[in-house]
Order: structure tokens, then C-alpha cells, then sequence
């Protein structure tokens, strides 16, 4: 019996430890070049109260909020760069995740209502491209893809997009919220917004150089306690490419890029038929077709490397308006080419005129020349 009292003694003790909560770990995916929020889950810092955030154990941010509620948010030098400090929450993030941020996180919340201690588990998931932007270059008057990176919106799923820090569209899969605000700066954005009601990704037409600048997707969840950041620095591009051919010869679209990422799709497009002629699959399957009414069987090249376009034994009929679309994680790249193409005809006709206009003018010239010599002779003879 006395056992008994022992054991309920020491579970009411352990029961009543005020205001410290067991540690949770969270498990954190992030596509490397993407950044991300720890959340404290905490609205307004207590004073007198302290935020520690340790990474492997090693100390890199904290807020110290004094009785007279005066807060002081640090960052170790060494992450200075690396890390921004919420000093109203203590929410840290994290800018540019490498494989190097990955491990263990750390936070240590104490106040004059308790401490509690939550930890995160970050783990950076490699693409092929890590250059924490994505660069997106597009011709004014055409269309623009920013992915989210989903394949489909999760029922928790709250998803908020940004440009240059005005909000321009919300997603909330539970309240069946799907919103774009084409009003907001001047009302630039009005009618060229839309969203993916599938992946949250949002397509803006009708592109003008006053909608270029960085656009910042945030996507959170209900049960989770952190916040995924991607970015795209969107540029407007004027005019487009015009290329001059000869009948017979071989014409090259270049699409501008060095490499091809092994998760971009690139698609080219004619304006005979709005066909795709030929496609780019993730860096693997090359495909080349004929178009719409065959017109390009047998003349379309790929380049492997680039996946520049290549018109072989180009004819009159190819002449026309192509389009460029390169989709990937990391990059979105639309372009328009306008070929013109002469024909040998035409070619040959120019040059009968340019011989004739040259014939003439050396006739024209003789018989200018032989009358100043009958000229100068007729003197002569009065002389």
C-alpha cells in the first residue's frame, strides 16, 4: 500500500511541473535554394522572457525581452547572413537552405509562465539547380508560369503569394479560398492574375514591365509548426527575336540557356496550328514531331546540351511566330522567334534586277561618254 502511495506521489509531482511541456520533433523537408520558417508559435514575447535557437547544439540566435519589455534579437556572426530573427515571435529563418544547414534545430522558450523546448529536423532535398532564386525571363504580352512546387494542394495547405511584399493571392484548401488581388499598387496586376487550383501556382498574363520584380510563394500547414519559402525574380523582356533565313538553309533558335536542368521541360511551339514541334522531357526523352499538317517532318533538330532548335532545309512555309517554354524548379524562360524566310525565287529575281540595273548603267554611261567625246570634236572642228 505504501508502495502505491509512493508511485501516485510521484506522478502527481510529475504532473505538476508548471509550464514545462515535453520536446516535439518536427521533421522539415526543404528543396535546397528554398528557404524556411521555425516557428515558436508564440504571438507577442513575454518580459521578462528569453528564445534560444541552437543548431547542433551550438547557439546561433536568441531574444532577450528585459521586465521593462525592451527586446534585444541577436544572431551569431556567423550566421548573420544566413538567418533572420522575428523579434515580436522569436520565428527564425533560414534563407538559402544547403545540405550543410541540414540537422538538428533547436528552441528553448522560457518566461515567467514556464519554458517549453521544441526541436526541428531539418533535411535539405537536393534540385538540380541551387541557386536560392528562381529566375524567371518572359516577353511582354505573353503568359508566365511561377510553380509552387506541389503536385497537388493538401487539405491543410495554406498558401499565401507575395510580390514585393504586397500580398497578390491567398489559397486556404479548408475554407475553399482561392483569391487573387489584381487591385492592389495601382491596380497593375488587374485581370492578369489566376491560380492553379490544383498546385497552387499562379499564372500571370499579359506580362508588362511594371509587374518584373520578386514574387515570393509562402506555404504552411495546419498541423505544422514551420513555413516554406520559395522565390522568383521575374523580368520582362521587350520585343522579340527575329531571324532571316534563305530558302535551303538551316536556321538555329537558340534558347538561351547553357545547360539543361534534369528537372526542366522545354517546349517549342509553332504558330501553324499552336503545335508543339518538338519537346523536351526532364532532360531525357527528346522528341521532335511534324507539326500539325507535316510541314516539319524530317527538318527539326534538337540540341542536347541546350535544347536550341535547329530548321533544316528551311522552306517559305516556315516563316512565322515559334514560341519557347522552359518550366523547371529553378527557372521559367519564355521566348518568341519570328522567322522570315526568302525564297530562292525571289533571290534569283533580285539578282536579274541587280544585273539589269547594273547593264543599264553602264550603257548609260557609254552613251554619255561618247557624246562628250562628239561634243568636244564638233569644238574642235569650228575651231
Amino acid at each position: 500500500m505504501q508502495d502505491l502511495g509512493l508511485i501516485f506521489l510521484f506522478l502527481l509531482l510529475v504532473n505538476a511541473v508548471s509550464g514545462i511541456e515535453t520536446e516535439v520533433v518536427e521533421s522539415v523537408s526543404v528543396i535546397v535554394g528554398d528557404s524556411v520558417t521555425l516557428q515558436t508559435e508564440v504571438t507577442q514575447i513575454q518580459s521578462p522572457g528569453l528564445i534560444e535557437w541552437r543548431f547542433e547544439g551550438y547557439l546561433i540566435a536568441r531574444v532577450d525581452s528585459d521586465s521593462n519589455k525592451r527586446v534585444q534579437a541577436k544572431v551569431t556572426e556567423e550566421f548573420r547572413d544566413k538567418l533572420q530573427l522575428d523579434n515580436q515571435t522569436g520565428d527564425l529563418k533560414i534563407r538559402n537552405i544547403r545540405t550543410a544547414d541540414s540537422g538538428l534545430y533547436e528552441l528553448d522558450i522560457n518566461s515567467a509562465r514556464g519554458s517549453s523546448k521544441k526541436s526541428f529536423n531539418i533535411s535539405g532535398v537536393l534540385d538540380s539547380a541551387s541557386d536560392g532564386m528562381n529566375v524567371v525571363s518572359v516577353m511582354e504580352r505573353d503568359s508566365v508560369i511561377l510553380p509552387s512546387g506541389l503536385s497537388k494542394i493538401q487539405r491543410e495547405d495554406q498558401i499565401t503569394w507575395m510580390f514585393k511584399g504586397t500580398l497578390i493571392a491567398v489559397i486556404n484548401k479548408t475554407a475553399g479560398i482561392f483569391s487573387t488581388y489584381d487591385d492592389v499598387l495601382d491596380e497593375r496586376f488587374r485581370y492578369r492574375l489566376h491560380l492553379n487550383h490544383q498546385t497552387g501556382s499562379l499564372i500571370i498574363t499579359n506580362v508588362k514591365p511594371k509587374i518584373s520584380g520578386l514574387y515570393e510563394i509562402n506555404i504552411s500547414k495546419n498541423s505544422s509548426r514551420y513555413t516554406t519559402h520559395k522565390t522568383f525574380n521575374v523580368t520582362s523582356i521587350e520585343g522579340e527575336n527575329r531571324v532571316s533565313a534563305m530558302e535551303g538553309n538551316s536556321v538555329t533558335l537558340q534558347s538561351g540557356v547553357s545547360e539543361i536542368h534534369r528537372d526542366d521541360v522545354i517546349i517549342w511551339r509553332s504558330e501553324h496550328g499552336d503545335s508543339i514541334i518538338a519537346k523536351i522531357d526532364r532532360g531525357k526523352v527528346f522528341t521532335t514531331l511534324d507539326g500539325a499538317d507535316g510541314r516539319y517532318s524530317g527538318t527539326l533538330e534538337l540540341d542536347s546540351k541546350t535544347g536550341s532548335l535547329t530548321i533544316r532545309h528551311i522552306r517559305t512555309e516556315h516563316a512565322g511566330l515559334y514560341h519557347l517554354d522552359i518550366t523547371g524548379n529553378r527557372r521559367t524562360i519564355f521566348k518568341r522567334f519570328f522567322i522570315s524566310v526568302c525564297s530562292q525565287n525571289w533571290f534569283r529575281y533580285v539578282m536579274v534586277v541587280i544585273v539589269v540595273a547594273v547593264l543599264l548603267l553602264v550603257v548609260i554611261g557609254a552613251v554619255v561618254v561618247i557624246r562628250r567625246r562628239q561634243t568636244q570634236n564638233e569644238n574642235c572642228s569650228v575651231i
